[in-house]
């Protein structure tokens, strides 16, 4: 095997190292390449390189492991002498000690210039043991060893290296930050990786990214089909052949003439001089630890680029070369410490999580914190169901239930609300006539919002479609069609006409009694939205689903908070709820677990919401920047503070939000929690509480209702509220210590 010169591109980075006085370098480092001007690899001191040219004084290790894959096949011990012959002082992992101790010691005899190279090596251990204190045996206490050594302040070091580190070489196009999110089609491909990895990972924190790998030259063959409708592609190039890379660099070229084209390197910065001409090129030097994590933060603007290129690749890539870029408000990903919170203390989640699971009180659960813009934690654990065959994973999908209320229909109402179009203040009956006659005709939208306007908590309008336990076939067919139009069930459509017969007995549906000249008092309840529904839809003169995904969730990138999940995911991403032997007779998956909102075709007011943990969070993280996210402004910082605030001094409720309760254990959010802090809760086992007090998102989803909707553990055991007790104390923690 032949040898170039260790790659000139990365000596500057050692340079300054032995400047500083670093006591040790690891040639695994140095890109060695193979070359074909005839050099032996017994010509490749590294020593002439590191002593003589940079001056370096300390000790230089070598891994066997490297040096073999760079040498190819050699006998027994003949890589452990070949090391010592390159310069190295000590040698990590030799794969047959005995052999590499006999072929030394005869070179040794030998060669009189490699026995004082010998030497000079154990003098030089001699010396770096005697600096480091070993002259006498220390006591080391090994307890807890290994997250001693990786502790927080180092792991949190590690990653604001990294957010330092990554290098925007090319912008021409200002494609990073990546800003509009609507109307966008996305596509990554991996080079030298599969196409779940972490850097694919966090590309799908901010977007619908649809990942590919590229493995060898004739997967490009397949890549042009699947990309033809991606606008934005974003490609990550793994450490792989020098030789592959060249070869994969047309294909990529010829997409970036038709595509916007975003190139991340993660390997030999050598190889970065390939990538001359590409409009936009982020450099990450590795693939290791927190870099492929950052770059993808970069690109969708949760971290700004502040990275500076350390050595001269090419003419086009320059020493000192790097564009700087600004976040734009979306999350970014770090570490608790990075947010002012204690990881060891968040770690209490994961028991109460887990003592959730094996207590039956729900098969899996998805968890998230946010602080300071920075989601800090996440945890998915468990299974779909109680069969354990399909684990949580971060990306799984919940039935939001009443969480539906805050994180669409109350959006909608916000919006009116700001562009003018009602006043809350004002009866419903105002912009809907038809209840002008009913005996709802008095209920203003506020008292609807906070749940004070006299209507029933709950009314079974199913059993009306239903006789002797048998769907009656007036209402539904087990086929869609033009007369049944709307999704129940696997299987199961209602007739066109359900929506207004809904409507009808919405109308004539009995409220609560009151006495005479009295105001109703607070009942929570479902029935108020299904009228929030209609007003909404007709004012704004569309169905609801379409103007969240239109002005809400597309330019959140919430790409899996929405209606009818199954129309856009695949069924295992989805978690089941309740085994329905009443109405619908089916394990419920991807539909909505209530009936009410399953007679809507899946798409009502107060259920029928799916989302991810991430994606709802996203959410609750624009509303505690006042109506901001990713630079665009949803809402006026006003009108958020109307609606989060608390209305009444009868009641906790804020318009649509609800709020902590005062010294009350059995509310539904920790003692902890500020009076600022708004969110709701779902049947089916969910959460969103944000406090603007503390910079807080909390997200809780699990489906404790499967397989049945009487399972109460998780109330009983009151598993949110000490979930979010833990975050609180995380931070009181953190700022103690």
């Amino acid at each position: 095997m032949n040898l170039n010169p260790i790659d000139s591109a990365g000596l500057s980075v050692f340079q300054a190292l032995s400047n500083a006085g670093i006591d040790g370098i690891l040639t695994s480092h140095l890109h060695i390449k193979p070359t074909r001007d005839g050099a032996s690899i017994t010509q490749l001191y590294v020593s002439d390189i590191l002593r003589n040219n940079l001056h370096f004084k300390g000790l230089i290790f070598g891994e066997i492991p490297f040096i073999q894959k760079i040498a190819g096949d050699q006998p027994d011990g003949e890589i452990e002498k070949l090391a010592l012959e390159m310069g190295h002082n000590m040698l990590i992992n030799p794969d047959d000690l005995g052999d590499a101790i006999k072929k030394i010691s005869r070179a040794v005899r030998k060669d009189g210039a490699l026995a004082a190279r010998l030497n000079d090596a154990v003098r030089k251990i001699l010396e770096a043991k005697y600096k480091a204190g070993l002259l006498e045996i220390p006591t080391i206490n090994t307890d807890n060893l290994v997250s001693r050594l990786n502790s927080p302040s180092a792991k949190l070091l590690k990653h604001q290296l990294a957010e330092g580190s990554v290098t925007l070489l090319r912008n021409s196009k200002k494609s990073i930050p990546i800003g509009l999110l609507e109307g966008k089609k996305f596509a990554s491909i991996s080079i030298g990786k599969e196409e779940q990895n972490e850097f694919t990972k966090y590309l799908s924190k901010y977007a619908n990214v649809n990942h590919f790998p590229l493995r060898q030259i004739s997967d490009t063959l397949a890549l042009k089909n699947n990309l033809a409708d991606a606008d934005v592609i974003v490609v990550g190039i793994f450490p792989f052949s020098s030789s592959f890379i060249q070869h994969v660099i047309p294909f990529i070229r010829k997409l970036a003439t038709k595509k916007e084209v975003i190139v991340c390197h993660f390997g030999n910065p050598e190889e970065i001089k390939y990538l001359e001409g590409f409009p936009t090129v982020l450099a990450g030097y590795t693939d290791e630890d927190w870099i492929p994590k950052v770059t993808a933060q970069i690109v969708f603007g949760g971290l700004p680029a502040q990275g500076t290129l350390p050595f001269t690749v090419s003419n086009e890539f320059r020493e000192g070369q790097g564009f700087s870029t600004i976040a734009l408000n979306r999350f970014s990903y770090s570490l608790p410490e990075a947010s002012g919170m204690d990881s060891k203390t968040l770690e209490q989640i994961n028991a109460i999580a887990r003592e959730a699971i094996d207590s039956g009180a729900t098969p899996g659960s998805s968890i998230l914190v946010a602080r300071g813009g920075k989601v800090i934690y996440e945890y998915a654990s468990g299974w779909l169901t109680y069969q354990n065959k399909i684990a949580v994973t971060e990306q799984t999908i919940y039935d939001l239930a009443s969480v539906t209320k805050v994180s669409a229909t109350l959006q909608t109402v916000m919006f009116m609300y700001e562009k003018g179009l009602i006043d809350v203040n004002k009866k419903v009956s105002v912009y809907l006539p038809e209840l002008k006659t009913s005996n709802k005709k008095d209920f203003t939208i506020k008292d609807i919002l906070t749940h004070q306007a006299g209507l029933w908590p709950f009314l079974p309008f199913w059993v009306e479609t239903v006789k002797n336990g048998s769907l009656l076939p007036e209402y539904y067919n087990k086929v869609a069609s033009a007369e049944y139009p709307f999704p129940v069930a696997d299987s199961v459509f209602a007739v066109k006409s359900m929506k207004d017969s809904l409507w009808s007995w919405i109308i004539k549906a009995k409220i609560r009694e009151k006495p005479p000249r009295t105001v109703y008092d607070y009942r929570y309840s479902d029935m108020g939205f299904y009228i929030l529904l209609k007003l909404a839809e007709k004012m704004l003169n569309q169905p609801m689903q379409d103007f969240l995904d239109q002005n809400l969730y597309e330019p959140l990138g919430a790409y899996t908070l929405g209606y009818l999940p199954l129309r856009k995911f695949p069924i295992n991403q989805i978690a089941p709820t309740e085994d329905d032997k009443l109405f619908r007779k089916e394990l419920l998956i991807g539909y909505v677990h209530d009936q009410g909102a399953a007679m809507y075709g899946n798409i009502a007011g107060h259920a029928g919401i799916f989302s991810n943990a991430n994606d709802l969070a996203k959410l609750g993280q624009m509303l505690l920047q006042k109506g901001s996210y990713g630079g665009q402004q949803f809402y006026k910082p006003e009108t958020v503070d109307f609606f989060i605030g608390k209305q009444y001094e009868t009641s906790r409720r804020g318009l649509g939000w609800d709020k902590p309760t005062v010294s009350d254990w059995a509310g539904p959010t920790t003692l902890y929690a500020s009076n600022q802090t708004f969110g709701h809760t779902g049947f089916t086992g969910t959460c969103i509480w944000v406090d603007p007090a503390f910079d807080l998102v909390f997200i809780y989803l699990s489906n404790r209702v499967n397989p049945d909707m009487t399972n109460n553990k998780l109330l009983n055991a009151n598993i949110r509220p000490r979930i979010q007790e833990v975050i609180y104390k995380s931070i009181f923690n953190y700022c103690q210590y």
